[in-house]
């Protein structure tokens, strides 16, 4: 006969059984990761044994697994699983992905939560070690004298980090102490103006003039400086202040005072005031905390703002951390995400999921992207130092019309990085920290 069981009292929890069956509330899981666990343990305990033959898994993918074992043999828990993370740092060498089969239920949801007190951190990115002195006379020859004896560089090749992405956008950054540097770029602060448009297609917008070709006179002769560069990039805000665009270098003319980019060309055109910086310039390293890559040779060079030895240098490597796809009734809590290229945390469809009580920081995206999906929730999180924006929401139904019952309530920010390392302060027009918008 099949048990059927409720509870009575007020909140105590007692069971009882009716008819002839026995039941018993069935208890939660717990497992274990740690920085000195092993994923060939049971995960069982909190700290390996004496004899060193079990203890907490190493890893979350396997508590992961571990927890899809547990369904597939003796199906979910009562009282759902909690994954319990031990203090220290977590180097991920890929996203942790979580799909509908690692779903919770509502009575019996999944966890993955750093251990009370203790400090969890999940990196995205790779260390790097064996910086030195420039020795390389080129190198040197085109570094501000200022700097010469102050740059480092480090071999990132050496190290097996071979993608460094794009500075357009999304590609490797830097990070010191657990602080974002700067690309190096100049102007350091702000801008500089377009004293001309040069491209010779001129327009009218409603009485503002420009030019449709990236093409226009610059003012002073730093970018004299620039000619043995290999990959220039500018960011401004060619025609509306409010619409921004990066583009590649293709010439500078030093006698006549010209820069041109490469096509395509902003959609608005170019317009004589705007403002724009360069950067990912190696001969723009002139200031302590900035930073270039070197992409065809693989070297990282670096004016580190205090003792090199005084803090880690870590580079940004996975495009994400953490992506949650059809799945529900999960939560992360507690932890310190940080050191990714794109988006930290990317939920699509399921429901019920939460982002809670987490740092998420340091970020070459977004840190929580949610497209689709009901009930999801990013609550009580401190985000900062990210490169677009904070918290994504796409969700609901117009036509319905079907809400997305999505909550967001979370502290944000501080200075953000705009998306190739160049860090920004917030609009004193908006108070915002968004990153600028490419269109």
């Amino acid at each position: 006969m099949i048990a059927m069981c409720t509870r009575i009292g007020f909140g105590l929890g007692i069971v009882v059984a009716l008819q002839t069956g026995l039941c018993v509330r069935a208890s939660a899981v717990e497992l274990y990761v740690a920085t000195d666990g092993n994923d060939a343990w049971s995960g069982k305990r909190r700290g390996p044994n004496a004899a060193k033959t079990d203890g907490p898994f190493a890893t979350l993918t396997r508590a992961r697994d571990e927890i899809r074992r547990i369904k597939k043999t003796a199906g979910l828990p009562g009282g759902g699983v909690t994954v319990l993370v031990r203090g220290g740092v977590y180097r991920l060498d890929s996203p942790l992905e979580l799909t509908a089969a690692d779903s919770g239920a509502k009575q019996a949801p999944i966890s993955y939560r750093a251990l009370p007190g203790e400090a969890v951190r999940l990196i995205g990115g790779r260390t790097v070690t064996g910086f030195g002195p420039v020795k390389d006379p080129a190198i040197l020859k085109r570094l501000d004298p200022a700097a010469r004896s102050k740059v480092l560089r480090a071999d990132l090749k050496a190290l097996g980090i071979t993608d460094y992405g794009s500075p357009k956008g999304g590609g490797l950054e830097l990070f010191f102490q657990d602080r974002p540097m700067t690309v190096a770029r100049w102007p350091n602060e702000g801008f500089v103006r377009i004293v001309e448009e040069a491209g010779g297609k001129k327009y009218d917008i409603r009485g503002r003039k420009g030019d449709r070709i990236g093409k226009w006179v610059y003012d002073g002769d730093r970018p004299k400086r620039w000619t043995a560069e290999n990959e220039v990039w500018v960011h401004g805000y060619w025609f509306w202040d409010w619409s921004a665009q990066r583009h590649k270098v293709k010439a500078i003319d030093t006698a006549k005072r010209l820069i041109e980019v490469e096509p395509p060309y902003h959609g608005y055109g170019y317009r004589k005031g705007q403002w724009y910086y360069a950067y990912n310039i190696l001969a723009e390293i002139d200031s302590p905390g900035e930073w270039y890559v070197d992409r065809k040779g693989g070297v990282v060079y670096f004016w580190p703002p205090a003792p090199i030895d005084s803090g880690t240098v870590v580079v940004s490597v996975l495009p994400t951390m953490v992506t949650m796809k059809e799945v529900s009734h999960v939560t992360l809590r507690g932890m310190i995400v940080g050191a990714a290229r794109g988006t930290a945390i990317r939920m699509s469809g399921g429901t019920a999921n939460r982002i809670v009580g987490c740092t998420l920081r340091n970020i070459g995206g977004g840190a929580v992207a949610v497209s689709g999906g009901t009930g999801h929730g990013v609550v009580g999180c401190d985000i900062y130092e990210t490169g677009s924006g904070g918290i994504s929401l796409n969700g609901g139904d117009l036509k319905t019309p079907t809400p997305a019952v999505t909550s967001r309530r979370t502290t944000t920010f501080t200075t953000m990085p705009d998306g190739t390392g160049c860090t920004r302060r917030p609009s004193r027009s908006t108070g915002s920290a968004t990153a600028p918008r490419t269109t």
